[in-house]
């Protein structure tokens, strides 16, 4: 078997990193002076000094990842690798300095790799070294993670070796509040993205990584079904444009982030662009960012329009507070619309190929219970109720875990299954959960939650 060793100078960040699992460095490390920054770009638009070790942590931080190297074990310079969606989060097996493979989420929002403190990411005994803050969607405050030195990273026939990596504890990621919550142990995001062509084939649930080199003739053959997108990438992250029309105005041209991480499907700042205003009938929504809390109201728009391909009656977030806004973006689109496509992503070229996916005419259900629910070991646990709501009005609790929906059990695989039959046309779906020490069984009621205002 031949071993091919490359070395890319693709990767570059800056004294910053992107958005959600690392994005903005603000704040001091003990015992170090604060030294101005220089060269601030839009991520760092609101931070204007970082403290001199920070400076050197993250100097150190870039210096590593350009130097890293990968490797192939393989002559086709290509690896396909079967993943799995969790919560409509892309799961991919890949192993960390030799270990048993771990759940990474193939997050294209994410500037840089992560671990995240989970059982798994504590039996490997990482090396931890210098505490950076990192920032992601909400407004509350950075939580702090630390930097992880000459980490090796392999998935399929492909390994990647030297690089510098965010590990998150427990404490600073706010939508975990137990190990028995965290459902994956990091994140694979601009190391990989920038050096291969990255090929999401959500039909067959397999992703592909592919040397630029030996994808050339492949993307130039991928047939009159294939649409081509332009790219901006900025800080080691994906934008395209898009057209939204909101039904209450005028359609507006908006700048995105594409983020396979966003479980969502399409989230909009209005704060960011005149043509975006709030909408008139929706619900209030909190979800959770690295930062804190994201406060949105959910309407209904008229269409999304890209590439060339329209979807109709999407649901829309408006992030009141929290929102996306870095680079001079004016939302997120999401992993829920993603998957509605099959996907190349092709970095050195800037460029995004897209062709439908079977899921591409499914509608995007808008859930009526008002329960927010997460991945759970045991089911999904309730993390919050909306006021108001029919869930509100039944027997269910925060902290409640369901084990399940019609008579399925709740796991990883079905728990978007469970979020889809909340948001389904039915009057009711029969929940079952454990709350403490007792089981319950119940028939929820469901109902729209838009309201005009």
């Amino acid at each position: 078997m031949n071993h091919r060793i490359s070395r890319s100078s693709a990767l570059s960040f800056t004294s910053s990193l992107p958005r959600r699992v690392m994005a903005s460095l603000s704040g001091k490390l003990r015992g170090c002076r604060p030294g101005p920054l220089p060269g601030i770009g839009m991520v760092m638009a609101m931070t204007l000094y970082l403290s001199g070790c920070q400076l050197v942590e993250m100097a150190r931080f870039s210096y590593a990842n350009t130097k890293a190297s990968h490797q192939w074990a393989n002559d086709q310079l290509s690896t396909t690798i079967p993943f799995t969606l969790v919560d409509d989060h892309i799961i991919l097996p890949v192993r960390v300095n030799g270990s048993e493979p771990l759940n990474f989420v193939l997050d294209s929002g994410a500037g840089a790799m992560a671990i995240i403190d989970s059982r798994a990411s504590r039996a490997l005994q990482l090396q931890m070294g210098g505490e950076v803050p990192v920032s992601g969607a909400g407004e509350g405050p950075d939580p702090i993670a630390h930097i992880v030195s000459d980490t090796g990273f392999s998935a399929g026939d492909l390994s990647l070796q030297g690089l510098s990596v965010i590990y998150l504890p427990l404490d600073a990621i706010p939508f975990f509040d137990d190990l028995d919550d965290v459902y994956f142990d990091g994140v694979i995001g601009a190391p990989f993205f920038s050096r291969f062509i990255v090929n999401i084939d959500y039909d067959r649930q397999l992703v592909t990584f592919t040397e630029p080199s030996a994808a050339a003739e492949r993307l130039g053959n991928l047939g009159d079904s294939w649409q081509e997108a332009p790219l901006q990438i900025e800080s080691g992250v994906p934008y395209m444009t898009a057209r939204v029309d909101p039904g209450e105005g005028v359609p507006v041209e908006v700048k995105l982030l594409v983020d396979t991480g966003f479980r969502g499907e399409l989230s909009l700042t209005p704060a960011t662009h005149d043509g975006l205003s709030e909408p008139l009938e929706y619900f209030p929504s909190v979800n959770q960012g690295l930062s804190g809390d994201v406060l949105s109201r959910v309407a209904m728009s008229e269409s999304l329009e890209l590439s060339g391909y329209r979807i109709d009656g999407l649901p829309v977030r408006y992030a009141m507070a929290g929102g996306e806004s870095e680079s001079g973006s004016n939302g997120i689109l999401g992993n829920a619309v993603l998957q509605k496509f099959n996907l190349v992503f092709d970095y050195p070229n800037q460029r995004l190929y897209l062709t439908p996916s079977r899921k591409f005419d499914v509608p995007v259900q808008v859930d009526r219970s008002g329960l927010q629910i997460r991945p759970h070991v045991a089911g999904g646990i309730v993390k919050s109720i909306a006021p108001g709501s029919s869930g509100q009005a039944s027997s269910l609790q925060t902290g409640d875990i369901i084990t399940s929906f019609d008579n399925r059990p709740v796991s990883y695989q079905s728990i978007a299954d469970l979020k889809r039959a909340l948001g389904s046309g039915r009057d009711s779906v029969h929940l079952c959960w454990r709350s403490g020490n007792e089981h319950h069984c119940e028939d929820l009621a469901l109902a729209s939650r838009f309201e005009k205002h």
